[in-house]
């Protein structure tokens, strides 16, 4: 993602957060404002029906209490006269102030007296028992005689719900005793809520919460209001709001549920804030971003784009030095400068690079497999005599500059490292260069993997050892030809000993023997020095014979390697004691050359030689295999072991010449030597040499063998 994108990017994201955020939080206030000035005007209006019912019975308190307190009442309940009934209580009368029910009690709150107001037939009704003795039981009857105020409350009877006021019946001068209880009831019905919606401009109902049939909402809202003791807002969509009270009865049971209902004006208005509110935060949002994004583009990625355009130029043209520019005294020109630095130190440092390459004619390489590119330090294609200044060049083109004969071999050991088999890769190979002279070069390479471990590429570097390489040929014929004239002049000392010394040393011995045929004073004493002297010679041409075979082992020349390093392991047991167990494979047929046979008997003379003097063994194994072109001679022992590494370090140290030279007569022929071993796990030696000469391995396949 480029850096403008990267940058709008963050303004976007950075302007979508803060607009979030910002809006999450003004909503909040808003819509937390508002709910608390719907609910607040809820309850207030609920307040204001609560009131207008306890109006209504205040004033039902001041009717009774006016009809409760008059000599008339008071004289009626002790002498029951019908005048006072015919005279006060009609129809009119009640009408006139707006009573539904007249209820008298004596002393033991026995009716005396009740009718009831059918104002649609224009009569008045009894009392039904049920009504006189609900009334009767209710705590409105009950209290003590000193009270002479009225006392008002709720009562409901088979579904009519009643507002009664209850005053005791005293004299025009509130004298007494009281003779009784005057009841007066107003119904609160459809007809007396409507007119108190009136009254308060409210939309007012209530609900019998002692009736059957109760809505689940209703139910709901009971209960809460039933936990909390306050009144309780329920909205019923995005219009209409209502807030519900508890009313209870005389008894101070729930009775009904006073709702009221209102538009929801409020929330509308809310809705509306809300929606002002997010084109403010918009308006404010976009005005900043945008204001943003140009004094980023003007100041910051309009110069970093110029900046990365001149670095890019840069790298199209790296032969040449250039140098980048930006107007300025601030971070980005400042940043222009340390690059302008930087450019001629890596110049500088180029330079002294190339030169250092060349010097040790060393040069990188990388190969991604991902875009198969290969690049090859153009200072090591010169010594190749390429002049491709890029160092760009195919992998396969550059695999034809490999010598044929390691082509193959090159091209596999890259295929398993590249497959994942290896990690590193180190081998030598011959180059042919452009003039066709030959070119000896060492491969060292690394995968590298990202953070996931995934490889991503190949770096290493080519390493000219073309004059190493004919260093150690003109090492190893030297060595090869001092070996051949120390094994030559071991044959003629062989010989002479053989030939001469041991001839002459036996015919002492005969003579010495014959001395005392015939000899007329032969004494017992003579004889026996005689003999010991024949002894003495006969165990000092035993020496001499031991010593040509050793410098010259005559079975190697009669019999063959395998009949000779038999003869070997058997000697070395009987002198020694360690068991050793010889065994060949793959040998019926095989020709080998003096030189290949004497190097190989040494190799397997030196390893004995060792096991004698330091490893401790109680058996060893020779074996020798042939698997063509090469002879496999393998000495393994059940001996202590050593640490091979420390022991190679010691013996380049003390200059000890065993394994030196064991790998050096391996080396003559082509082949290696490979030791083997741990402390306390015995030791195993492993030669191999060409036993067939190069120019002869066209001729032969391993089908003839």
């Amino acid at each position: 993602m480029s850096l403008r994108r990267t940058a709008v990017l963050i303004v976007c994201v950075t302007f979508c957060g803060l607009f979030a955020v910002l809006y999450a939080i003004s909503q909040s206030n808003i819509q937390a404002s508002f709910n608390y000035l719907e609910r607040e005007e809820v309850e207030e209006e609920l307040t204001r029906g609560l009131k207008a019912l306890e109006s209504e019975l205040s004033a039902l308190d001041a009717t009774t209490a006016d009809w409760a307190v008059w000599d008339d009442t008071y004289r009626y309940l002790q002498d029951h006269n019908e005048d006072f009934l015919r005279a006060n209580i009609t129809v009119d009368s009640l009408q006139t102030i707006h009573v539904g029910l007249i209820l008298l009690y004596d002393r033991q709150n026995q009716l005396v007296f009740g009718r009831i107001l059918d104002a649609a037939a224009g009569t008045l009704a009894a009392v039904s028992p049920v009504l006189a003795d609900r009334v009767a039981a209710s705590p409105l009857l009950h209290r003590p005689e000193s009270a002479d105020k009225p006392l008002s409350g709720l009562v409901i009877v088979s579904g009519e719900t009643w507002l009664l006021s209850a005053c005791p019946v005293l004299t025009s001068q509130r004298t007494g005793p009281p003779h009784g209880t005057l009841v007066l009831g107003r119904r609160l019905d459809a007809a007396k809520l409507a007119s108190l919606s009136s009254a308060v401009m409210l939309d007012l109902d209530v609900a019998n919460l002692q009736t059957e049939g109760l809505s689940p909402r209703l139910k709901d809202v009971t209960a809460a209001l039933l936990r909390t003791e306050q009144p309780q807002v329920v909205p019923e969509g995005p219009d209409r709001i209502q807030g519900f009270a508890l009313l209870r009865d005389a008894t101070n049971k729930p009775a009904l549920l006073l709702s009221v209902a209102l538009p929801r004006r409020i929330h509308q208005q809310s809705r509306l804030t809300q929606r002002n509110n997010f084109l403010f935060l918009l308006a404010i949002g976009m005005t900043f971003g945008l204001a943003m994004l140009y004094l980023v583009e003007r100041r910051i990625l309009s110069r970093v784009t110029s900046l990365s355009g001149q670095i890019d130029r840069l790298g199209e043209q790296p032969g040449t030095l250039h140098q980048t520019f930006i107007a300025g005294n601030d971070e980005i020109a400042g940043l222009s400068k340390a690059i302008n630095g930087m450019l001629a130190a890596l110049e500088h440092s180029h330079v002294r690079y190339a030169m250092a390459t060349r010097a040790a004619k060393v040069g990188v390489w990388e190969y991604r497999k991902d875009t198969n590119t290969y690049y090859v330090d153009p200072s090591f294609q010169e010594l190749l005599g390429a002049r491709d200044g890029t160092g760009q060049i195919d992998l396969d083109a550059w695999m034809e500059r490999v010598h044929p004969e390691d082509r193959e071999r090159v091209r596999e050991a890259l295929t398993a490292c590249l497959d994942g088999e290896h990690d590193e890769y180190v081998g030598e190979q011959r180059m042919l260069a452009k003039d066709g002279s030959l070119r000896w070069v060492l491969v060292r390479g690394r995968a590298v993997r990202d953070a996931a471990g995934k490889r991503t590429h190949f770096v290493g570097t080519n390493m000219d050892v073309t004059d190493l390489k004919r260093a150690e040929e003109s090492i190893r014929e030297l060595t090869g030809a001092l070996i051949t004239a120390q094994e030559d002049e071991r044959a003629r000392i062989a010989r002479d000993l053989h030939d001469n010394v041991a001839q002459c040393l036996s015919a002492a011995k005969i003579a010495g023997e014959t001395l005392h045929d015939g000899a007329l004073l032969s004494t017992p004493e003579l004889k026996a020095r005689l003999t010991e002297f024949s002894s003495l010679i006969s165990r000092a041409i035993w020496s001499v014979r031991e010593i040509s075979y050793d410098l010259r082992p005559p079975d190697l020349e009669y019999l063959g390697l395998p009949q000779a390093l038999e003869r070997l392991c058997d000697d070395f047991s009987r002198a020694t004691g360690i068991r050793v167990v010889f065994s060949g494979a793959g040998l019926d047929g095989v020709v080998l050359g003096q030189d290949v046979a004497i190097n190989l008997y040494r190799i397997v003379q030196e390893a004995l030689a060792n096991v004698r003097r330091h490893a401790k063994a109680r058996q060893v194994s020779v074996r020798l295999v042939e698997s063509f072109p090469k002879l496999i001679v393998r000495i393994k022992d059940d001996g202590q072991g050593f640490d091979v590494a420390a022991q190679q370090e010691q013996t380049g140290r003390h200059r000890h010449m065993g394994l030196a030279s064991m790998r050096e007569r391996a080396g003559l022929f082509g082949g290696t030597l490979r030791i083997v071993s741990a402390s306390g796990q015995g030791c195993l030696v492993v030669a191999e040499v060409l036993y067939v000469d190069a120019k002869d391995l066209d001729h032969e396949t391993h089908s003839d063998h």
